[in-house]
């Protein structure tokens, strides 16, 4: 199911034997990585983005915006994962954003 709001993206999916749920989103233009991350959250936990416990208390926000915004300058390849609460977050050089529960996943 994809849906649009204001020119912004989600991509939910969800397999037929499993509980977990994966959205991808993509940022618009004019957006924060901090607040495609959060719209994404807010989405998958289905609460307004202003419920959600603030996004620094789990990753370097600006540490994550500067290695970004450096692989975009420099054309690099570069992703960054991370967990809060019961949900993995998956950060890429694309301006992409996937977020998954954790409940189901395999110890790597």
């Amino acid at each position: 199911m994809v849906t649009k709001s204001n020119m912004v993206h989600h991509n939910h999916s969800r397999r037929p034997d499993d509980d977990r749920v994966e959205i991808r989103t993509v940022r618009d233009e004019s957006e924060s990585v901090t607040h495609m991350i959060l719209r994404g959250l807010s989405v998958i936990k289905n609460v307004p983005i202003g419920e959600l416990e603030p996004l620094y208390e789990q990753v370097e926000t600006e540490a994550l915006d500067s290695l970004l915004t450096h692989a975009e300058g420099t054309e690099s390849t570069v992703s960054v994962e991370f967990t809060t609460d019961d949900h993995t977050v998956v950060v890429t050089h694309r301006d992409c954003v996937c977020i998954r529960t954790d409940d189901r996943l395999a110890p790597m």
